[in-house]
């Protein structure tokens, strides 16, 4: 009782001083200018520097939180930056490709009017139309005007002939199918031959050819167009190989397509030439 009556005694003595220094720091604030003064002293050199203590952990935080925010903005931004990127990116890859394919195609056009007057573009839908034959699927066909026999051509040389057509398609046989016969002829000499198709894919060989015949390795070989199955004059190959065999009184000659037959996207087909005889299927 006696600690807790000298404690309440102290603490009574101290705010009756406080009390006096707060009367007394008024009166003086009141009648004196000076004092102002003092008062900014006491300000900057003791309250603001605790003010600013004090302040410190919560500006801190604040300033921890703007930079989270600041950093989860930038973040999403950079995402859909990244998006839109991607997207551009796309979008340039498919133009890049369409740019390729219009070149591609402005050239097969040039490339196929030296050989006719008047030609389409056809796209391969289909590599294997058929089980037991090379035949291709194009995206032409009754509706485009096709017809059974057209001569159909690449950039470089002959590729088959429409062997069926449906109202929007139709199957090309090409020349390197075993059961498939070209009239063809040997451009530096005029010699007549038939080229067909052989079991290898990518060869085509000259059958029954005759011992004497006057063909060299470098040939090159067109059509003839004896027969009216083929306009004339388009090329087919270069003779890559001639072998003698004398058991069977014939020789073997081997000739390598001017055109990648079956791994073609585009075919031309030609309009200015109708051949008298269709073509077996």
């Amino acid at each position: 009782m006696e600690r807790f009556y000298k404690k309440s005694t102290a603490d009574f003595y101290t705010l009756v001083f406080l009390i006096f220094l707060s009367i007394t720091t008024i009166v003086l604030d009141y009648k004196y200018n000076q004092i102002t003064y003092i008062r900014s002293i006491i300000n900057d050199l003791i309250v603001y520097p605790i003010d600013k203590l004090s302040n410190l952990p919560r500006s801190f935080m604040n300033e921890l939180i703007r930079e989270s925010s600041n950093i989860e903005d930038l973040e999403r931004q950079l995402r859909v930056l990244e998006k839109k990127n991607i997207s551009l990116k796309i979008q340039l890859q498919e133009l890049n490709s369409l740019k390729d394919e219009n070149t591609r195609l402005r050239k097969i056009s040039k490339a196929s009017s030296i050989l006719s007057q008047k030609q389409t573009i056809a796209k391969v839908i289909n590599n294997t139309a058929s089980p037991n034959k090379r035949v291709v699927a194009i995206d032409k066909g009754e509706k485009h005007g096709i017809y059974i026999g057209q001569n159909v051509i690449g950039v470089n040389g002959l590729v088959g002939q429409i062997i069926d057509k449906a109202f929007l398609s139709s199957k090309v046989i090409l020349i390197t199918d075993p059961s498939h016969t070209i009239p063809s002829v040997v451009n530096r000499t005029g010699e007549n031959i038939l080229v067909s198709g052989h079991e290898t894919a990518g060869i085509l060989i000259v059958q029954y050819a005759e011992m004497s015949v006057d063909i060299v390795e470098g040939d090159i070989i067109s059509t003839s167009g004896i027969a009216g199955r083929f306009k004339s004059k388009i090329p087919i190959g270069i003779v890559t190989k001639k072998m003698s065999n004398r058991d069977k009184k014939f020789s073997e000659i081997e000739i390598k397509p001017f055109e990648k037959i079956g791994q073609m996207s585009e075919l031309i087909l030609i309009w200015d030439y109708k051949p008298k005889v269709k073509t077996d299927e």
